[in-house]
């Protein structure tokens, strides 16, 4: 079975920011075609009941949500749950390991935190999930903290941005294969996963791209997805050099394209 594409909404976080302006972003991802959403960058200030109306109003269906720790979760958990509950979803992730969980002990304290949490997401009737960042697939002791953590916590599942294991530097970048050994490994746990693009400037800095106008060749990484059983690819592009709008719709039309030409629930 195919992936369905959605849209990771923190691509438009500036567009969020006042009821006014969520009606007209709701509306005109609607109309590019999207139909799926990962829930991140509303201010906490905005009533989730309205965020689900207009959710409903224009045909979206949030699949997810996601904060950052300590952000979200680690000030307020509750209402980080309370907000994914009425927006609909099934998924609520998280991001960011801190930078102070730097030895093996700190970690592991960092993983019962994160596993009181979890029972609060368990008893909301979510599936609970760990969105690693750059910075995650940084070694301790020869073994990548993401690793460690979902080591320490075998019910988290993986929100996978596969633009981050790729790298944009030598220090976390990760070979094609590499990539696949994660999934492998995940396996039935990769239900969300982000495409995000980028090009590197002759500065040596890294500009997001739609998806299909950056550097990296996507259908190896669809074909994964695919295969291992990924239910949501999220297009994801917070800066951009154009119109948000228009960028997001260049990567709905590469991901439709994508899924048209591939042919993997024919093999």
């Amino acid at each position: 079975m195919k992936p369905n594409i959605g849209f990771q909404l923190s691509s438009i976080t500036p567009y969020l920011d006042t009821e006014e302006k969520i009606k007209a972003s709701f509306e005109k991802i609607a109309r590019i075609g999207y139909a799926y959403l990962q829930l991140q960058g509303v201010p906490s200030a905005i009533k989730s009941s309205f965020i689900a109306g207009e959710l409903k109003k224009n045909g979206l269906v949030c699949v997810a949500s996601q904060e950052d720790y300590p952000f979200g979760f680690g000030e307020n958990p509750a209402a980080a749950i309370e907000r994914a509950v009425i927006c609909g979803c099934k998924y609520i992730a998280f991001a960011l390991i801190p930078r102070e969980a730097d030895n093996t002990d700190e970690l592991r304290a960092f993983a019962e935190r994160i596993a009181e949490i979890g029972e609060e997401v368990e008893r909301a009737g979510l599936v609970f999930s760990f969105h690693p960042i750059g910075s995650d697939y940084r070694e301790m002791d020869g073994i990548p903290v993401y690793e460690r953590l979902l080591a320490l916590l075998p019910q988290l599942h993986l929100t996978f941005c596969v633009q981050a294991a790729l790298g944009n530097n030598s220090d976390n970048k990760y070979t094609e294969s590499q990539i696949e050994s994660i999934f492998r490994r995940y396996g039935g746990k990769t239900e969300l996963v982000h495409f995000k693009d980028n090009i590197t400037l002759p500065d040596g800095t890294c500009q997001l791209m739609p998806l299909g106008e950056g550097s990296h060749d996507w259908r190896p990484y669809y074909r994964m997805c695919t295969e291992y059983k990924t239910e949501y690819i999220f297009a994801e592009q917070e800066r951009w050099t154009r119109d948000a709008f228009d960028c997001a719709r260049a990567s709905y039309d590469y991901l439709t394209a994508l899924s048209k030409s591939d042919n993997s629930d024919n093999r």
